[in-house]
């Protein structure tokens, strides 16, 4: 290819590139309906494969373009979907009426299933135990896996508890484990894990055949495309700032960095 033409290649591809830049935003917007729970629908772009899922009060994050096709969905509501017409899209945020989906049975039989009317008898003859928990009881309470405590930062705060003593007690088990090397290996795996499930929510956001068609990708490679533009350029940051031009920026300069 002549020298000319292969410098009016790249121009137009870099112009077609930032123009995806420009056009991508984080859509914000919430899911109202008074006679449903809003939470947990699920928020799908069809268009680019992104998706997102509605928290308690029915607010919702997705990336989208222009004329990329919203749909929202559940077993509890009728499928809607919307388009991201140009006045959506400029939109600081937007709201949608969901319509949710009535069963009526015409006729209803209630079996006594051996019940004798007596409470306390009928109660005994469950063998089934419900366990209570925090949820039932309506208070705050962790849900994820407990992770082992990394209880001294450096070997200066080691220093520090032995000098101290006196005054307070020292975790020998601790101590051994910042000297071996243990917690500088377990702060390795936590970094790596939580740089995975941002990797994770990334491909979520922007969509797995976003990656493909603007990169050139099969659905095996767009994880570790996404992993190395994060361990290459700071992604993460960008992304956990919602600054899209950032973030794919980075993954342009990534891709032209592992194909030239």
């Amino acid at each position: 290819m002549p020298k000319t033409n292969y410098i009016l290649f790249a121009l137009l591809f870099s112009v077609g590139l930032i123009g995806q830049e420009k056009e991508f935003k984080t859509l914000v917007g919430e899911v109202i309906n008074d006679s449903i729970d809003v939470s947990g629908i699920h928020v799908i772009n069809g268009s680019s494969g992104g998706k997102s899922i509605t928290d308690k009060n029915g607010f919702f994050k997705v990336g989208v373009r222009k004329n990329d096709s919203i749909y929202f969905t559940s077993i509890q509501i009728k499928t809607q979907m919307i388009i991201i017409e140009e006045t959506v899209f400029k939109s600081d945020s937007i709201r949608v009426y969901l319509e949710p989906i009535v069963n009526q049975l015409d006729s209803v039989t209630v079996s006594p299933n051996n019940l004798s009317g007596d409470l306390l008898a009928d109660m005994k003859q469950i063998k089934e135990k419900e366990v209570f928990n925090f949820d039932d009881a309506g208070i705050p309470g962790f849900k994820g896996e407990r992770k082992e405590k990394i209880v001294y930062k450096n070997s200066s705060s080691v220093l520090v508890s032995v000098i101290l003593l006196p005054l307070m007690p020292l975790d020998v088990d601790a101590v051994y484990k910042q000297l071996s090397g243990y917690y500088k290996t377990l702060r390795s795996a936590r970094k790596l894990e939580s740089r995975s499930g941002t990797a994770v929510d990334i491909i979520q956001f922007y969509g797995v055949d976003f990656f493909i068609d603007s990169y050139d990708l099969n659905i095996n490679s767009v994880y570790e495309f996404v992993l190395g533009s994060m361990e290459n350029y700071d992604v993460e940051a960008y992304f956990r700032n919602s600054n899209h031009n950032l973030v794919l920026t980075s993954f342009k300069n990534f891709y032209e960095s592992i194909n030239n």
